[in-house]
C-alpha cells in the first residue's frame, strides 16, 4: 500500500476547483486520472504562467496536478468515458469545465455504467437555487460568500484576497464530501451525487464573524488594521508594525476570557522590563466585563503606548516571547516568511518536486497531514496531456476492486 486511498480510482474533469479536489485525493494515495481534450485542458494555460523547458505553463495547474495521470478523449467519446467510469470509484468535476447540461448528461452515463460511482460536482452556488445556472468568478464568490465585506478599510471599497481562496476551499471540501459518499458506497453499493456550493464553503471560513449577529445582534464590519473586533462598539488595533515586519495582535478589548487576560498581563510585564510603565496600561480592566464602557480615547491612548513598544522588537523576538509567555499574537508572513517558518520546517511540511522534463526543481507545501501507517504520497511530476491514454484505455475493460 502507498496511501490511505490506495486502490481507489478518481476521474477528474476539472479546472482549478476540481483539480484541488483531485490533488487532495491523489496525495492520499488515490489514482487520479485527468480526462482532457486532445490539446489538454484549458487550465494548463491559465495565468500566472511560468517558464519551463517545454514552454510556458500555468503555475496553479502545475501546483495542483502533480502526481496525476492524463487520458485524452475526443468530444462525444461516450463509449470510452463509460468504460472508464466502470473502472472508477469517484468522479470530480466543476463548472469551469462542464456546464450543467453536460454534467447531467455525463453523470447519467457514468451512473448507468457504474451504479456505485460517486459523482462529485463543484458549482458556484450549488444545485436547486435561483443562481443554479449563474457563472461566477472567484472574486464574485468571495463577495457573495462574505469575504469582501470583511476585508479592507471601511472608508474605501473592499479588498479581494489575492489568491483564489473560494475555488481552493471548494475543491478541498469537495474531496472531503466525496470521501463521505464513497464510504456510503462501500457500505451499501449505492453511489451518490455530491453537490458542492463554493459560496457555502466560503461562509464556513469566516470563523467568529458568522456568529456576531446571533451573539451581539450586530454585523461585524471590515476595518483593516484598526477595526471593531467581534462587532464591538469601539475600535482597536489588530495589525502592528514591528522592527522588521508586521504582526496580528489584539491586546485589548476583544474578549477571549482568561487567555486574553493572561496574554495582556504578560505583555505589560515585558514592557515594564523595558522601562515602559505608562499608567494607561493598567488604567482599566481592558479585557474584562467593563471593556464595553471604556472611552474610545482611552483605547487610542493605550494603543499609542503599545505601538511604540512593538516597533522596537523584531517579529522573531515577539514570536519567541509569545511562545514562551503565551502572548496571543501571530506573524503576518510574506511568502518567503512562510517558507522560512521554523515550525513548518520542523514538521516537514515542504517536500521537493524534481521534474526533469520541465526543468523544475521546487518545494511544495505537500505534507498537510502526517499519517503514520499510510503517509501522503511524495510529489511527482504533473502529466503531459494524454500521456496515459493508451495504457489506461487498453485496460478499461478489466474489473477493478478498490
Amino acid at each position: 500500500m502507498t496511501g490511505a486511498l490506495y486502490g481507489i480510482r478518481v476521474l477528474e474533469i476539472s479546472a482549478l476547483a476540481g483539480s484541488v479536489a483531485g490533488r487532495v485525493l491523489a496525495d492520499l494515495g488515490a489514482e487520479v486520472v485527468k480526462l482532457e481534450p486532445e490539446a489538454g485542458e484549458p487550465a494548463r494555460r491559465a495565468p500566472p504562467l511560468i517558464p519551463t523547458a517545454e514552454g510556458e505553463e500555468s503555475a496553479a495547474w502545475l501546483a495542483y496536478n502533480h502526481g496525476k495521470r492524463s487520458v485524452t478523449l475526443a468530444p462525444g467519446d461516450d463509449a470510452d468515458f463509460a468504460a472508464l467510469c466502470r473502472t472508477a470509484d469517484i468522479v470530480v468535476t466543476d463548472w469551469e469545465r462542464l456546464d450543467l447540461d453536460e454534467m447531467d448528461r455525463l453523470a447519467a452515463i457514468a451512473r448507468q455504467a457504474n451504479p456505485a460511482l460517486v459523482w462529485t460536482e463543484i458549482l458556484p452556488f450549488g444545485r436547486g437555487g435561483p443562481y443554479e445556472r449563474y457563472p461566477a468568478t472567484d472574486t464574485v464568490l468571495q463577495a457573495l460568500g462574505g469575504h469582501l465585506y470583511l476585508n479592507g478599510d471601511v472608508d474605501r471599497p473592499p479588498v479581494r484576497i489575492s489568491l483564489p481562496v473560494g475555488l481552493v476551499q471548494g475543491g478541498a471540501e469537495a474531496a472531503s464530501a466525496a470521501l463521505m459518499a464513497y464510504w456510503h458506497a462501500l457500505k451499501t453499493g449505492e453511489g451518490q451525487r455530491v453537490d458542492v456550493s463554493v459560496q457555502a464553503c466560503i461562509v464556513w471560513t469566516l470563523l467568529n464573524s458568522t456568529m456576531a449577529w446571533q451573539i451581539l445582534g450586530l454585523n461585524e464590519m471590515r476595518g483593516g488594521a484598526i477595526r471593531k473586533e467581534r462587532a464591538n462598539r469601539f475600535y482597536t488595533r489588530l495589525v502592528w508594525e514591528t522592527k522588521d515586519g508586521y504582526i496580528f495582535f489584539g491586546p485589548v478589548g476583544g474578549g477571549g476570557g482568561s487567555a486574553r487576560i493572561k496574554s495582556y498581563d504578560a505583555l505589560v510585564a515585558w514592557m515594564a522590563e523595558d522601562g515602559i510603565t505608562d499608567p494607561i496600561l493598567t488604567a482599566h480592566d481592558w479585557n474584562g466585563d467593563g471593556q464595553f464602557f471604556i472611552p474610545q480615547e482611552d483605547y487610542d491612548a493605550v494603543t499609542a503606548v503599545i505601538v511604540e513598544f512593538i516597533r522596537t522588537k523584531t517579529t522573531d523576538e515577539l514570536m519567541a516571547r509569545a511562545v514562551d509567555q503565551r502572548i496571543l499574537l501571530a506573524p503576518i508572513s510574506s511568502v518567503a516568511g512562510v517558507f522560512d517558518n521554523p515550525q513548518f520546517r520542523a514538521r516537514g511540511y515542504f517536500r521537493p518536486l524534481h521534474d526533469d522534463t520541465r526543468g523544475l526543481d521546487v518545494e511544495l507545501p505537500a505534507r498537510w497531514a502526517n499519517l503514520s501507517a499510510t503517509p501522503l504520497k511524495a510529489p511527482a511530476p504533473a502529466p503531459r496531456a494524454g500521456a496515459d491514454t493508451a495504457a489506461i484505455l487498453d485496460r478499461a475493460a478489466e474489473r477493478r476492486t478498490a
